[in-house]
C-alpha cells in the first residue's frame, strides 16, 4: 500500500471513531436513556441481592460457614499454643477530650460481634446496589462508637465507598462510586447518598442479607 492510501485509510479510521465516540457522547446525554441505564441497573442489581439473599438463607450455605468458623477457630487454637506468652505492659489510660478527638469507641459486646462478624463476610452493600461485588471491605459505623448498640448499626463498605475517593477516571465510569466520609471534595452523606440510598436503607439489607433480625428500634 502506498504511502497515500495508507493516510487515507487512517484517516478514514479516524473519522470512524471520531463519529462513534460523538455518538456515544449524545447518547449518554439524553435523560431518557440515562434514565434507561438507570433502571436497567437497579433492576439487575436488585435480582442480584435477591439471589444473596436467598443463597445466604440456605441450609447448604450456613452449613458451609459453620465448617468454615470451626476450621478458623481449630486454626488460630494452634497458633495460639505455638506461641509464646506475651509481657504485657501496663499504660496508664487516659480521659478523652471534651471534644471526642482521640476517642475509638468502646468494645463490642458479644452480641454486637456477633452481628459484625456476620456482616464482615458480606461483599460492599453499596457496590451491590449497582450490579456490582467488591468483597474487600471494611464495616462503616452509621452512627458513631460510643452509644449504646452504636457496634449494631455497621454497613460493610469497600475503600472507595468508605473513606478513599476512587481514581478520577473510574469514577468518570462509575460516577456512584463516592466515599461516605468526604476525601477532599469528592463524596460525602449527602453524595453518598444520592448516589447508594441512605445508611440506614444499606444497613437494613445488609442485615437481610447476612440473615441477621434487625430490630427497627434500633
Amino acid at each position: 500500500m502506498e504511502a497515500s492510501q495508507y493516510q487515507a485509510a487512517r484517516e478514514k479510521q479516524a473519522r470512524a471513531l471520531q463519529r462513534q465516540r460523538e455518538k456515544q457522547a449524545a447518547k449518554q446525554a439524553d435523560p431518557e436513556y440515562r434514565q434507561q441505564q438507570f433502571d436497567k441497573q437497579q433492576a439487575s442489581a436488585s435480582r442480584m441481592i435477591a439471589r444473596q439473599i436467598e443463597r445466604r438463607n440456605s441450609p447448604e450455605w450456613k452449613a458451609e460457614q459453620r465448617v468454615k468458623a470451626l476450621k478458623r477457630a481449630v486454626s488460630a487454637s494452634e497458633r495460639l499454643k505455638e506461641k509464646k506468652p506475651a509481657r504485657i505492659t501496663a499504660k496508664p489510660q487516659t480521659r478523652a477530650s471534651a471534644s471526642g478527638k482521640g476517642l475509638k469507641g468502646r468494645a463490642p459486646t458479644a452480641a454486637e460481634r456477633v452481628v459484625m462478624n456476620a456482616l464482615g463476610k458480606l461483599p460492599c452493600i453499596a457496590c451491590l446496589q449497582h450490579g456490582k461485588e467488591s468483597p474487600r471491605i471494611s464495616l462503616h459505623h452509621i452512627d458513631g462508637r460510643t452509644k449504646p448498640g452504636a457496634h449494631l448499626l455497621q454497613i460493610p463498605l469497600c475503600v472507595y465507598h468508605h473513606q478513599h475517593a476512587a481514581p478520577e477516571n473510574v469514577r468518570a465510569e462509575f460516577p456512584w462510586l463516592v466515599p461516605v466520609h468526604a476525601d477532599g471534595i469528592t463524596g460525602g452523606k449527602a453524595e453518598f447518598t444520592r448516589y447508594n440510598g441512605t445508611e440506614k436503607e444499606l444497613m437494613v439489607k445488609s442485615y437481610s442479607l447476612a440473615g441477621l433480625l434487625f430490630d427497627a428500634q434500633t
